[in-house]
C-alpha cells in the first residue's frame, strides 16, 4: 500500500477556471478606450481600487480594501 508522492497540481477542468473574470475584463474593454483598457494586472488593481473607492462613500470601512488593492497593484508592477 504505497502511495507515490506526486509534484505539482492536477490538471484543472476548464468549467472551473477563471473564466467569469476574463470575460467581465474583455466586455469592459470592449466600452473603454484603447488608452484606458485593463490589460495587465497591475490595471486590474488599480480598477478594483477605483471600484473600491465607489463602495467608501456607502460603506466607509471599505477604505480597507482600497488601500490593498493599491498595495497589491504596486506589488505586482507590470506583471501579465
Amino acid at each position: 500500500m504505497n502511495k507515490n508522492l506526486t509534484l505539482g497540481t492536477p490538471a484543472v477542468p476548464a468549467h472551473l477556471t477563471n473564466k467569469a473574470s476574463k470575460t467581465f475584463r474583455d466586455r469592459l474593454n470592449r466600452v473603454l478606450p484603447q488608452e484606458c483598457q485593463i490589460k495587465t494586472a497591475q490595471d486590474a488593481w488599480y480598477a478594483g481600487a477605483i471600484g473600491a473607492l465607489c463602495v467608501t462613500f456607502i460603506f466607509p470601512p471599505a477604505v480597507l480594501a482600497l488601500a490593498y488593492c493599491v498595495f497589491q497593484a504596486k506589488k505586482k508592477g507590470g506583471e501579465r
